[in-house]
Protein backbone atom coordinates (compact mmCIF):
# COMPACT_ATOMS: atom_id res chain seq x y z
CA UNK A 1 0.00 0.00 0.00
CA UNK A 2 1.45 3.37 -1.11
CA UNK A 3 2.61 5.88 1.91
CA UNK A 4 2.64 9.84 1.55
CA UNK A 5 5.43 11.01 0.61
CA UNK A 6 7.13 14.13 -1.31
CA UNK A 7 5.53 14.82 -4.31
CA UNK A 8 2.48 12.36 -3.56
CA UNK A 9 -0.97 13.52 -4.54
CA UNK A 10 -3.38 12.79 -1.53
CA UNK A 11 -6.67 13.33 -0.76
CA UNK A 12 -7.89 13.66 2.89
CA UNK A 13 -11.03 14.16 4.91
CA UNK A 14 -10.27 16.83 7.75
CA UNK A 15 -11.46 18.82 10.93
CA UNK A 16 -9.29 21.43 12.24
CA UNK A 17 -9.87 22.49 15.94
CA UNK A 18 -8.27 26.29 17.69
CA UNK A 19 -7.56 25.99 21.25
CA UNK A 20 -8.26 29.98 21.64
CA UNK A 21 -11.70 29.80 21.87
CA UNK A 22 -12.59 26.47 23.48
CA UNK A 23 -14.83 25.89 26.15
CA UNK A 24 -14.66 22.97 29.18
CA UNK A 25 -16.84 20.54 27.33
CA UNK A 26 -14.78 20.82 24.16
CA UNK A 27 -13.09 17.45 23.01
CA UNK A 28 -9.70 18.64 23.79
CA UNK A 29 -9.96 21.69 25.16
CA UNK A 30 -10.69 22.70 21.27
CA UNK A 31 -13.43 24.19 18.97
CA UNK A 32 -14.04 22.70 16.06
CA UNK A 33 -14.03 25.72 13.34
CA UNK A 34 -13.61 24.08 10.16
CA UNK A 35 -14.60 20.26 8.98
CA UNK A 36 -15.21 18.19 5.93
CA UNK A 37 -18.36 17.19 7.29
CA UNK A 38 -20.07 20.90 6.43
CA UNK A 39 -19.02 21.25 3.21
CA UNK A 40 -20.42 19.74 -0.23
CA UNK A 41 -17.02 17.64 -0.90
CA UNK A 42 -15.94 15.66 2.21
CA UNK A 43 -12.03 15.72 1.14
CA UNK A 44 -9.23 17.95 0.84
CA UNK A 45 -7.18 17.35 -2.11
CA UNK A 46 -3.28 18.54 -2.60
CA UNK A 47 -0.08 17.55 -3.76
CA UNK A 48 2.96 17.20 -0.75
CA UNK A 49 5.37 19.71 -0.89
CA UNK A 50 3.22 22.09 -3.26
CA UNK A 51 3.04 24.55 -0.18
CA UNK A 52 -0.74 24.49 -0.48
CA UNK A 53 -1.48 23.48 2.90
CA UNK A 54 0.90 24.01 6.67
CA UNK A 55 4.36 22.56 6.13
CA UNK A 56 3.83 20.99 9.54
CA UNK A 57 0.79 19.53 8.67
CA UNK A 58 2.25 18.31 5.73
CA UNK A 59 5.15 17.13 8.01
CA UNK A 60 2.52 15.10 10.30
CA UNK A 61 0.92 13.48 7.13
CA UNK A 62 4.24 11.81 5.80
CA UNK A 63 3.99 7.95 6.45
CA UNK A 64 -0.03 7.43 6.39
CA UNK A 65 -1.42 5.20 4.09
CA UNK A 66 -4.85 5.24 3.00
CA UNK A 67 -7.62 4.77 5.30
CA UNK A 68 -5.43 6.24 8.53
CA UNK A 69 -6.30 8.51 11.41
CA UNK A 70 -3.61 11.33 12.82
CA UNK A 71 -4.46 13.82 15.08
CA UNK A 72 -1.48 16.72 14.46
CA UNK A 73 -1.06 19.64 16.11
CA UNK A 74 0.46 22.34 14.71
CA UNK A 75 1.78 25.37 17.18
CA UNK A 76 0.74 29.04 16.86
CA UNK A 77 4.36 30.13 15.38
CA UNK A 78 3.65 27.83 12.29
CA UNK A 79 -0.19 29.05 11.91
CA UNK A 80 0.48 32.46 11.85
CA UNK A 81 3.08 31.76 8.52
CA UNK A 82 0.66 29.52 7.55
CA UNK A 83 -2.05 32.36 7.25
CA UNK A 84 0.21 34.64 5.81
CA UNK A 85 0.86 32.32 3.30
CA UNK A 86 -2.70 31.24 2.68
CA UNK A 87 -2.49 28.13 4.10
CA UNK A 88 -5.51 26.94 6.32
CA UNK A 89 -8.81 25.76 5.29
CA UNK A 90 -10.79 28.62 5.60
CA UNK A 91 -14.22 28.06 7.33
CA UNK A 92 -17.02 27.77 5.69
CA UNK A 93 -18.87 31.16 4.51
CA UNK A 94 -22.02 29.99 4.82
CA UNK A 95 -21.66 29.33 8.96
CA UNK A 96 -20.71 32.91 10.41
CA UNK A 97 -20.21 31.57 13.58
CA UNK A 98 -17.29 29.19 12.27
CA UNK A 99 -16.11 32.60 10.16
CA UNK A 100 -16.17 34.61 13.23
CA UNK A 101 -14.45 31.81 15.56
CA UNK A 102 -11.75 31.26 12.64
CA UNK A 103 -10.54 35.37 13.03
CA UNK A 104 -10.81 35.46 16.70
CA UNK A 105 -8.40 32.56 16.20
CA UNK A 106 -5.76 34.78 15.59
CA UNK A 107 -6.12 37.09 18.46
CA UNK A 108 -4.87 34.69 21.36
CA UNK A 109 -3.05 31.56 21.02
CA UNK A 110 -3.69 30.41 17.30
CA UNK A 111 -2.60 26.73 18.29
CA UNK A 112 -4.31 24.12 16.02
CA UNK A 113 -5.12 20.54 16.03
CA UNK A 114 -6.05 18.86 12.44
CA UNK A 115 -7.76 15.42 12.80
CA UNK A 116 -6.90 13.77 9.39
CA UNK A 117 -8.00 10.81 7.63
CA UNK A 118 -6.29 9.76 4.59
CA UNK A 119 -8.63 8.73 1.71
CA UNK A 120 -6.23 8.58 -1.41
CA UNK A 121 -2.44 8.34 -2.14
CA UNK A 122 -0.92 8.59 -5.40
CA UNK A 123 2.97 8.17 -5.77
CA UNK A 124 4.58 10.63 -7.86
CA UNK A 125 6.09 7.70 -10.04
CA UNK A 126 2.76 5.95 -10.59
Amino acid sequence: QEEVGKGSRVAFEMTARGKSFATNNEPGGMKVFDSSIDTDFNEVAFTVGSGEIPAALEEGMLGMKRGSIRRIEVPSTFVFAARKAGQLPEPMQKNKDEARRFQALFKTDATLLFEVKCVRVKSPAS
